[in-house]
């Protein structure tokens, strides 16, 4: 079977094939055989190759190569699964700007590290595109352990300083209070406000209740 990138394949041996001859593990390994089976994902992209070697030459019978289509439909499900979820944490970060130069992030829930990972890609891409001077970022409704969130918050200040954006950080409970207190965040240049009102002070701008 040729490699096309849709269907499974087979080199019986390394060291006579164009597509395998001058690679590493071909060098390394004197002599074999490999199988190959796409991974292929829901757009018909294909993902990647699932591959097998031997360091001798056979045959893979008909239920090694199913096995190996198997395990490479399931991977290339795990994958999706895993672009799904990541789209729908991407979209679950709320920015919402406040006039001009300043943005209110509101966290909710608890923080897994891939929307961690998110949160941060959302928050700077905003910032390269849109140059907010400030960031408001709200952790009420956070439900993380202290030291967690402060490690991952931390992170967040740290890079929107890079770019140029001042984080306030406001909603925070008097049990993170003392871990805010003893970790690197006191040494940012960044503000932590008990309320939005006195936030919005510190920075120049006034809510009207009225």
């Amino acid at each position: 079977m040729e490699a096309n990138g849709r269907e499974p394949f087979i080199v019986e041996d390394l060291q006579t094939n164009d597509l395998t001859k001058n690679m590493e593990v071909t060098k390394a390994l004197q002599a074999g055989t490999l199988l190959g089976v796409p991974i292929l994902v829901q757009s018909g992209e294909n993902y990647g190759t699932l591959c097998a070697l031997d360091d001798t030459s056979r045959s893979f019978t008909d239920e090694e190569m199913k096995l190996f289509s198997m395990m490479g439909k399931l991977l290339g499900y795990v994958i999706d699964v895993d672009i799904e979820r990541y789209k729908t944490q991407t979209a679950n970060v709320p920015l919402v700007p406040l006039g001009k130069g300043v943005v209110i992030l509101p966290l909710t829930g608890s923080v897994s590290e891939k929307r961690a990972e998110a949160i941060l890609e959302r928050v700077l891409a905003y910032s390269t595109d849109e140059s907010p001077d400030y960031m408001i970022i709200d952790v009420s409704g956070l439900i993380e352990r202290e030291e967690a969130m402060t490690e991952k918050l931390l992170y967040v200040v740290n890079c929107l300083e890079l770019v140029g954006t001042t984080a306030v950080i406001i909603g925070v409970r008097p049990d993170q209070a003392l871990t805010l207190h003893a970790s690197q965040m006191m040494s940012n240049e960044v503000i932590i406000k008990p309320s939005m009102p006195e936030a919005l002070h510190s920075i120049g701008l006034k809510l009207d209740w009225r």
